[in-house]
C-alpha cells in the first residue's frame, strides 16, 4: 500500500516536472544544478543512479523541439570549449576503452557525455540575466536548507580529528563546503538586487547560515575556499562604499563564528603546518599525488584509464604510509586527469578550463547595465571551483561543467554587443539596459 502511494506520488511529481521542463527548458538545467546540495535526498531509480539523467534527457528534448521551431538554429556557437570537451571524451574512450565503457563503478563515457550536454545546455538555455538569477536563487535557497541541517549534524572539536564532519544532504563534507561557499557568493550578489529591507535581511541570514555551514563540515580546504571567495568578492567590487560593506559583513561573520564555535580558530591554525609538514590529511594527499605521478610516469601518453586510479592505487603505494592499501581517489582534479588519461587527455581537459577562463575575462559590455557584475560573480564561482579542484577530484562535477557552459553566453553577448556598436542599425543591445541586474554586487 505504502509502495503504491510512493509510485503514484512519484508519477504525479514526474508529470509536473516534465510539463514544466517542456514548457520552460531552462528549468531542466536549474533543477539539475539545484539538486547538488540535496543529492542524498533524491530517490534512486532502476538503471539510472538518480532521476537527474532523466531530467537532463527531458531538457535536451525540450531544447530540440524549441530549436526545431526556430528552423534548427541555436544561439550557442560550437566553440573551442565544446570541441575540447568532445575530443577529451573521444580520447578517454580510445586510449582505454574498457575503463571508459565498462568501469567498475560506472560507464564513464555516459557520465561525461551527460556533462558535455549539460555544458551545452547551460550556454544555450540560461540566456538571460533573469534565468541566471533564478538559478542562483534556487541553488542558494536549497543550499541554505542543506547548510542548516549541516549545522545541526556537525560538531567543531578542539582538533580536526575530534570534530564531527557534517555534510547536510550532500554526499561528502568537502563537496558540501564547496556548494555552501558558492551559495554564499550567490546570496552576496543577490542581496544587492533587493531594495526591500526584510528580504535583504533574509538574504543576510542565508549568508550567515551557509557561512557557518562551511565550518561545520570541518573541511579545512572548504574553510580556505570561503576565505578566498570573500577576498574575491571584495577584490572584484569596484565601489569603495560597497567594498567596505562587504568587509564589515564578513568581519561580523568571523566574530560571530568565534563566539559560536571558538574551536574553529584551533583548526584554522593547523592548516599551514599540515601543508608544510605533510601531516594528517595533507600527508595523505601528498601520498595520493605521489602514487598518481608514478602511474603517469608508467603510462605518460594514455594514462591508466579513467576511473581506474582508485582501484589500482595500492599497487603504487606500498611504501607510502598514509594510503595503507586503501582504495581512494586522488583528491586533486588535475593530477587525476593526468594519471588516468595521460598528457593528451590532460591537455584537452585543461583546454576547457582555459577557454572558459578566457571567455569570462574577455567578455566586456560596458554600456549594458549589470553585465560586468554578473560576469564577475560567475567568474568568482568558477575560480572557487578551480581552487577546490586542487584538493578534491571534481573532474565530473556537474556544477563546474555548467559554469563552463555559461562562459559561452558571456563571450557571445560580448561579441554581439561589439557588432552592434559597429553597426547600430542592425540590432538592439545584447542585454537590455533596464534588466534586473544592477550595476555591481553588494
Amino acid at each position: 500500500m505504502v509502495q503504491t502511494a510512493y509510485i503514484i506520488l512519484g508519477a504525479i511529481f514526474g508529470t509536473i516536472i516534465t510539463i514544466f521542463i517542456m514548457r520552460y527548458p531552462h528549468l531542466g538545467v536549474i533543477f539539475t544544478v539545484a539538486s547538488l546540495p540535496i543529492i542524498e535526498l533524491l530517490p534512486a531509480i532502476p538503471v539510472f543512479s538518480s532521476i537527474m539523467p532523466i531530467v537532463g534527457g527531458l531538457t535536451l528534448v525540450a531544447l530540440l523541439l524549441t530549436v526545431r521551431k526556430r528552423g534548427w538554429k541555436t544561439q550557442s556557437k560550437f566553440g573551442w570549449i565544446h570541441i575540447f570537451g568532445l575530443l577529451f571524451i573521444l580520447w578517454m574512450f580510445l586510449s582505454n576503452p574498457t575503463a571508459a565503457w565498462s568501469g567498475r563503478d560506472r560507464n564513464w563515457v555516459f557520465t561525461f557525455v551527460q556533462l558535455w550536454v549539460l555544458m551545452f545546455l547551460a550556454g544555450e538555455l540560461l540566456d538571460t540575466p533573469e534565468k541566471q538569477q533564478l538559478l542562483m536563487w534556487v541553488f542558494a535557497l536549497i543550499s541554505v536548507f542543506s547548510a542548516f541541517f549541516a549545522i545541526q549534524q556537525g560538531y567543531i572539536g578542539e582538533t580536526h580529528e575530534a570534530s564531527i564532519r557534517a555534510t547536510g544532504f550532500v554526499d561528502n563534507a568537502n563537496a558540501a563546503a564547496r556548494y555552501f561557499t558558492v551559495a554564499m557568493v550567490f546570496l552576496s550578489y543577490l542581496r544587492a538586487e533587493i531594495t526591500d529591507p526584510f528580504p535583504r535581511f533574509l538574504t543576510l541570514v542565508g549568508i550567515i547560515i551557509t557561512y557557518l555551514g562551511v565550518f561545520f563540515t570541518a573541511s579545512r580546504s572548504g574553510m580556505v575556499l570561503i576565505f578566498a571567495a570573500q577576498a574575491l568578492l571584495i577584490l572584484f567590487q569596484t565601489e569603495i562604499r560597497k567594498r567596505a560593506r562587504l568587509t564589515l559583513i564578513f568581519s561580523i561573520g568571523l566574530v560571530g563564528l568565534f563566539f559560536l564555535a571558538s574551536n574553529v580558530i584551533n583548526i584554522l591554525e593547523t592548516i599551514l603546518p599540515t601543508v608544510i609538514e605533510g601531516s594528517d590529511t595533507m600527508g595523505l594527499r601528498y601520498d595520493l599525488w605521489t602514487a598518481a605521478w608514478r602511474m603517469f610516469k608508467e603510462k605518460p601518453i594514455t594514462g591508466v584509464g579513467i576511473g581506474v586510479y582508485r582501484w589500482i592505487v595500492p599497487q603504487y603505494s606500498q611504501d607510502l604510509f598514509y594510503i595503507r592499501n586503501r582504495n581512494i581517489w586522488v583528491h586533486n582534479t588535475y593530477i587525476q586527469i593526468l594519471a588516468e588519461t595521460g598528457i593528451v587527455g590532460f591537455v584537452l581537459f585543461m583546454g576547457m578550463f582555459i577557454t572558459a577562463s578566457f571567455n569570462f575575462l574577455r567578455a566586456k559590455v560596458q554600456h549594458v547595465s549589470g553585465f560586468v557584475a554578473l560576469r564577475d560573480i560567475w567568474l568568482i564561482v568558477f575560480l572557487v571551483m578551480l581552487l577546490g579542484g586542487i584538493t578534491k577530484s571534481d573532474h565530473a562535477d556537474k556544477f563546474t561543467w555548467m559554469v563552463m557552459g555559461l562562459s559561452t553566453f558571456f563571450i557571445r553577448q560580448s561579441e554581439e554587443a561589439k557588432v552592434d556598436s559597429q553597426n547600430p542599425s542592425l540590432s538592439s543591445p545584447a542585454l537590455p539596459v533596464d534588466s534586473a541586474v544592477t550595476e555591481s554586487h553588494p
